[in-house]
């Protein structure tokens, strides 16, 4: 498997949604570290996001207009989080509250950066604000996420990605 297709929109849609089920059971089994998690996220999400314009910016040169300015839209995202842990850090806010606002800083960031980039961005931003919803709310929502989840990513990979992306 070349780069390119390793970097195509619906595997890394694909990891993304993954990864954002395994945040909704951490913050469901585990609300006092799930803050940790979303901050690595926050970190993990930044280098998803880059990573395609980053290698179409080594293979072409001619992408560092769109490669900016998705690093300072990401950077922005980045720099809440970072302010909200060390809120956290300094005893300011609760474990679960950090978990909270992190995730929806990382679900506004991915909503953001899908207005730009296409409905898989959006999914992504849209599914992680539910995520943050049924954490601080309800109980028991691990199989509906995962029912959707696996739903957007059947789709997905049936979407002709040239018109989807």
């Amino acid at each position: 498997m070349n780069k390119q297709n390793l970097l195509s929109t619906h595997n890394l849609f694909t990891l993304r949604l993954l990864l954002s089920l395994l945040g909704a059971y951490i913050g469901y089994s585990y609300r006092h570290t799930s803050h940790d998690y979303w901050f690595a996220m926050m970190f993990l999400f930044t280098a998803i996001a880059i990573a395609p314009d980053y290698y179409q910016f080594k293979q072409h040169g001619d992408n560092l207009k769109a490669l900016t300015s998705r690093l300072l839209h990401w950077t922005g995202g980045l720099g809440a989080a970072i302010v909200v842990y060390a809120y956290h850090s300094s005893g300011r806010i609760f474990h679960e509250e950090a978990g909270l606002i992190v995730l929806l800083i990382l679900a506004l960031t991915t909503y953001l950066d899908g207005i730009q980039t296409g409905w898989r961005g959006i999914f992504t931003g849209l599914f992680l604000g539910l995520i943050t919803v049924c954490v601080a709310y309800l109980d028991g929502y691990i199989w509906q996420l995962a029912v959707l989840a696996i739903a957007a990513i059947t789709i997905s990979y049936h979407w002709n990605s040239d018109v989807a992306s």
